[in-house]
Parts: C-alpha cells; sequence; structure tokens
C-alpha cells in the first residue's frame, strides 16, 4: 500500500480559498508513530497535510490511520499518484533524524524525500525541521554543524534539546503553533515533487544564497 511519487512546482495564483497546504516529511524514528495525532492536530489548526517519508520512516507510519487523515496519498518514491498533490505552503521534516539532518546540510539526495527537501533548499518554500536524535548522538560534532548550517541558510530547525526520553523532540502541539505564527506570508515557489504530477508552492522567501528563484516547469 506505499503510494509515492513527486512533484515539481511553480508558482501558485495568489489569492486561492484553499487552506494551507503542509508537506510532512516523515524519517525513521519514535514520533513517526504519532503522525496521526499530529494530522489531527493539523486539521484542527486548519492545515491539509500531504505526507512522505523516507523508507525507514515508511516502516513506522501506521497508514491504515494516516490515510483517513489526508486526502492525498503517502507518497515514498516517484511512482506517480493520483490525485496528485495541491500545492504547498511548507514543508515540516518531523521526527527528523541524525542521517537525515546530516544529509540534508551535506546536499545527499538519495531518497525521494531528500530529493524534494533538497529542491526546496534552493528555491523560497518555508522548511521547519524538528530533529529527534537522542543527546549522545546529538553531541556529533557533524549534527550540531549541520543544524548551524541549516539555519543560516533560513530553515526553521526546532531542536528540543531538553525533550525527557524516549522522545528527543519538539513537541507535536509546540510545532503546530510555530508554524502557524510563521505567517507564511507572500507568494513563493516549490519544489519537484512528482516528475509527472506538477506542484505548486507559496512561501516566505528565505534569505537569498545567490542565484535566482522562479518557478520551475515541471519535468516530461
Amino acid at each position: 500500500m506505499r503510494q509515492s511519487g513527486a512533484a515539481r512546482p511553480a508558482g501558485r495564483p495568489p489569492g486561492a480559498l484553499s487552506p494551507p497546504v503542509l508537506y510532512l516529511i516523515v524519517c525513521g524514528a519514535g514520533p513517526a508513530h504519532d503522525v496521526p495525532a499530529f494530522l489531527r492536530l493539523a486539521r484542527s489548526a486548519g492545515w491539509a497535510v500531504c505526507v512522505a517519508a523516507t523508507p525507514q520512516g515508511m516502516d513506522l507510519l501506521d497508514l491504515d490511520q494516516v490515510a483517513p487523515l489526508t486526502d492525498h496519498p503517502v507518497r515514498a518514491d516517484y511512482t506517480p499518484v493520483s490525485p496528485p498533490w495541491p500545492h504547498a505552503d511548507a514543508i515540516l521534516v518531523a521526527p527528523a533524524t541524525l542521517n537525515t539532518v546530516n544529509k540534508l546540510a551535506a546536499g545527499i539526495a538519495d531518497s525521494f524525500a531528500l530529493a524534494l527537501l533538497m529542491e526546496c533548499l534552493g528555491l523560497d518554500l518555508p522548511i521547519f525541521v524538528a530533529p529527534n536524535v537522542n543527546p549522545a548522538l546529538a553531541r556529533h560534532p557533524r549534527f550540531r554543524a549541520s543544524l548551524d548550517e541549516l539555519a543560516a541558510w533560513g530553515v526553521h530547525v526546532l531542536y528540543e534539546r531538553t525533550a525527557p526520553p524516549p522522545v528527543w523532540m519538539t513537541p507535536w502541539a509546540e510545532i503546530i503553533e510555530r508554524l502557524s505564527a510563521s505567517g507564511l506570508p507572500g507568494l513563493g515557489v516549490g519544489s519537484s515533487a512528482d516528475a509527472r504530477n506538477p506542484t505548486h508552492v507559496r512561501g516566505t522567501p528565505r534569505k537569498s544564497r545567490g542565484g535566482s528563484s522562479g518557478a520551475v516547469p515541471p519535468p516530461p
């Protein structure tokens, strides 16, 4: 039942009356079991959520619980899905593992989820990353450097160093508050989710790192 795929975005027309859309990227850590609870919170806060996962995250997702809480197929690879994902306003990586944080900072796109994130980094889609990394692993210099690099690039790093075990992640309710408080004003561009299903994204432009940003046409 692993439905997946991705999409390449362009600008979404301003003034759309649909609710804001969040892309949720789930990695292989304990809080993945609580994604259904997060989806309920997000719905109550007015978000429409599309769920994607890394291969390890997919193993932890309860698709029978997740499916009724999103109107779009869960994605884990580039297989086309129907209906295609809608325009996105923001992307959230939660729980974000040590591997995903370091790969994102290093530019390693070896999965659908990471490839989606890599392209979003080069565009104007607001990205929120909520790591779930135990204290011993979190002391690794590369992890701490990765968080600093991501923050310097304009990524919203939601890292709760004092969260009690067995979950070392900012609470889902606080994540929703941070997303809602961000406002996400303006019209931006997005990332290439599905080569066959165009996706558009809107969001707050992040700090420029050189180069230009603009609508990205869908690949063939």
